[in-house]
């Protein structure tokens, strides 16, 4: 028999349709194998075939932002998907205009694939989760409110009476959040995005920087869904025993 100890809810659902491109806060999202339906489901590349892009050594394609039209998505996404520029005007995802303006940004072409050409589709199944109060304790040593841009969690946890990091101890474990079983897999790399160099930073990199040397450069969990259908926000989170 499954005993399940609830220790807090979840607060905030993130989906990223394009990586690294900042993503959408959907209030459910169907769930697929061990991942959420068209979280990092395409990603941006050097042309002609080249390296898959990252926020680490483009921090200026956080300022872009993927959504899908539809919360519980689950096939035809491109059809489905928008991508807005920093100025704010959108486009689909198949429209080469917001291509070119990525490329004119960065210097250099680019170019939109599926994640599964590169095979790195397995990249669906690595969802990230993060507790609020790692996240608070993140802006106090940033020094600022850590923006949304900068927030790569999938779940963000409320737990009751939780402290910073406490999450860290699901590692090896399992837990469901709301009616979806998930295994917790490990730390992440992939919760927090505080590039040097970002655009109009407020406050320190560098003291978040430290934070990470101190960790090991993890905050926050990876996790695979074991078993379930969709999650939302507002759903119970608990630990499996």
């Amino acid at each position: 028999m499954e005993l399940a100890e609830v220790v807090g809810q979840l607060v905030s659902l993130r989906r990223f349709p394009v990586e690294p491109l900042g993503g959408e806060t959907p209030n459910e999202v169907a769930i697929r194998g061990a991942g959420a339906v068209g979280d990092r489901a395409f990603e941006l590349a050097e042309s002609d075939g080249g390296a898959a892009l990252s926020w680490r050594t483009a921090p200026e394609l956080l300022l872009y932002a993927a959504r899908y039209l539809e919360d519980l998505v689950t096939q035809d996404l491109e059809n489905w998907a928008r991508v807005r520029l920093p100025g704010g005007r959108e486009f689909a995802i198949s429209d080469p205009e917001w291509i070119a303006d990525v490329s004119r940004r960065l210097g250099r072409s680019v170019a939109l694939r599926p994640a599964a050409e590169s095979g790195r589709e397995a990249r669906a199944g690595r969802l990230h989760l993060v507790t609020r109060a790692t996240v608070r304790f993140v802006d106090r040593v940033y020094g600022a409110s850590v923006e949304p841009r900068f927030q790569r969690a999938n779940f963000v946890v409320d737990l009751t009476g939780g402290k910073a990091f406490e999450e860290d101890e699901w590692i090896g474990r399992q837990i469901r959040i709301g009616d979806t079983l998930c295994d917790v897999v490990g730390p992440s790399r992939e919760c927090i995005a505080i590039p040097a160099g970002s655009e109009k930073p407020a406050g320190d990199v560098t003291m978040v920087e430290g934070l990470l040397k101190v960790r090991g450069g993890v905050v926050g969990l990876e996790v695979r869904v074991a078993k379930g259908q969709r999650i939302r926000v507002a759903d119970p989170v608990a630990i499996v025993d």
